[in-house]
């Protein structure tokens, strides 16, 4: 980033597992760091990271609009889906389209010769290769995908070009694991009231992973580095050759359950729609170009590590002795 001048960055979800880490980045790397945050708790949390935090939520369009008017930077983290899960996805595409508009507008309004939006979406909304291999970001649309997450990346991307505004998505793998928290977290709560680990066939098929921090590092990386192009796009992936054999194995070993194989439909109703879907996903995009355009280089333990020797370990002492206390 330019010595001579502080940028400004609004980030939506900033209190949360990714956007904290990208809030905590981006002021090392001497941004100035408003964040959005809807509870007192993660206010709080964004004040002890040095940010400033901002009270609202996505549907706070007049906020969202004056926010992104003050700064140089948009990122667009914050995900109504989180919220409810069993929700209709054209719900959170409403919500977050909305969102979108205001931010693009204020962003348009801000007077910065940066006006760039950094927006998040998933590796899986473009279609698995027929042949098991990588895919990149030219990759064409899944045509059954877990979600309508392409529906927000596309008009993310529709407001490159527009007065001034430059559009970057990130996409996220299916699995961001680390600092015991995200989907490996859910999966092992899961499997603690299951008594056993699921596993969808044999599960040698093979997934897409980051950490947590790698993730975070390469949002920020953007922000100094996206070529000025009005639309770029970066998977954001550390490995695309973990099986879900491994990482269901480190599970099982972690946490000393049992692995059952089964599958997807059996898996569903055992675990849960969601993690069945994980499961069987078969996506494996590579993080090439943002190695390459952003010099991003993932440097943190291997998801497989984390589970076993790392992170997650602890989880599975307060899983079992949540368990164990009837808890």
């Amino acid at each position: 980033m330019p010595a001579q001048q502080q940028q400004r960055i609004f980030i939506t979800g900033a209190a949360g597992y990714i956007g904290s880490r990208v809030t905590e980045f981006a002021l090392a790397a001497g941004y100035a760091v408003r964040g959005l945050a809807r509870s007192e708790a993660g206010r709080a949390k964004l004040r002890a990271l040095g940010a400033v935090p901002v009270a609202g939520t996505l549907a706070s369009l007049d906020l969202l609009r004056a926010e992104a008017a003050q700064a140089d930077i948009v990122m667009h983290l914050a995900d109504a889906w989180i919220d409810d899960f069993s929700q209709p996805y054209d719900k959170v595409v409403r919500i977050d389209g909305a969102a979108v508009d205001a931010m693009a507008a204020g962003l348009a309004a801000s007077g910065s010769p940066r006006k760039l939006f950094v927006g998040t979406s998933g590796i899986g909304v473009v279609a698995p290769d027929a042949a098991g291999g990588e895919t990149d970001e030219t990759a064409p649309e899944n045509p059954n995908p877990f979600n309508g997450r392409i529906k927000c990346e596309k008009h993310i991307l529709s407001k490159g070009g527009v007065d001034g505004v430059r559009t970057c998505i990130m996409r996220l793998p299916p699995f961001v694991y680390g600092r015991g928290g995200s989907g490996v977290w859910l999966f092992m709560s899961v499997f603690a009231k299951t008594g056993a680990v699921v596993r969808v066939g044999d599960g040698l098929g093979r997934t897409t992973v980051v950490h947590v921090d790698d993730a975070a590092r390469a949002y920020v990386l953007a922000a100094d580095r996206a070529p000025d192009r009005t639309q770029n796009i970066y998977n954001l992936s550390s490995s695309a050759s973990v099986t879900f054999r491994e990482f269901t194995d480190a599970i099982a070993a972690t946490m000393g359950l049992p692995v059952l194989e089964m599958g997807a439909a059996e898996a569903a109703e055992k675990a849960s729609p969601l993690i069945a879907g994980f499961l069987s996903d078969r996506v494996r995009g590579s993080g090439d170009k943002a190695r390459r355009e952003l010099g991003w280089n993932p440097r943190e333990v291997s998801i497989v590590e984390d589970i076993r020797r790392g992170s997650y370990v602890q989880v599975a002492k307060e899983l079992a002795a949540a368990a164990g206390s009837g808890a």
